[in-house]
């Protein structure tokens, strides 16, 4: 199908153009969103009586969409997740997830649509994600993907804390708790049988004293 774009669409053309593509991308993208008309003769005349209209709005948005550029060009957004120990996320991050998180932060005019992203983020870490402000201006963002609020700040450190680490932690710690207790025991042990022998001893000092005490009686009578 030829069409007329009526803005820049990334790897097909600028305001104006007339270009061929597919039914399927025309029918389902570009027509229904308001970025391509049918290059029909009539569509063709009304571009033409419209382009100095169409330029001015577009170069309108453009200068808006700069004005925002600085307000999230290289900040960094949190996202809490759970994950399994090997890093990967029970789910996924998708456009809708970061959207929505821009919008929590104040940021409202991100659209879903408007952010990039290959395939869905399925893994904890630092994601840098395009973000198009408008079709002719982008910048890129930072997504955290963390456990906790302490972990993110440690992987925006350059540190990245895997679960195997933190269990490894908690293992060193039982391990000095285990050993702690085996010592505590061998202790009392060793006490409770140095007892037991002191008063063996005892009892057979004690046995030996009245033998020999009976033995010199004996020796008197006689």
């Amino acid at each position: 199908m030829k069409i007329i774009l009526l803005e820049k669409v990334e790897k097909l053309g600028s305001l104006g153009d007339q270009v061929e593509v597919k039914n399927g991308y025309a029918r389902n993208y570009l027509l229904p969103t308001g970025k391509a008309l049918r290059a029909t003769e009539e569509n063709i005349k009304y571009f033409e009586e419209k382009a100095s209209d169409l330029k001015k709005k577009n170069d309108k948005d453009v200068k808006e969409a700069n004005k925002f550029l600085d307000k999230i060009t290289g900040k960094t957004f949190v996202v809490i997740r759970q994950a399994g120990e090997n890093g990967q996320l029970f789910g996924s991050v998708t456009t809708r997830d970061i959207a929505n998180l821009l919008k929590n932060n104040g940021i409202d005019q991100i659209k879903k649509n408007q952010v990039s992203l290959l395939e869905p983020i399925k893994a904890l870490g630092i994601v840098d994600v395009k973000v198009n402000l408008h079709a002719e201006v982008s910048t890129t963002i930072k997504i955290n993907i963390a456990r906790t609020e302490e972990e993110a700040e440690l992987q925006e450190r350059g540190k990245v804390v895997s679960l195997d680490e933190s269990q490894l932690d908690e293992d060193a710690v039982m391990d000095v708790f285990d050993e702690g207790v085996e010592a505590e025991l061998s202790e009392e042990v060793t006490d409770e049988a140095h007892d037991e022998s002191s008063e063996v001893n005892d009892n057979e000092g004690t046995d030996d004293g009245d033998a020999a005490v009976e033995e010199k009686k004996d020796q008197e009578k006689e």
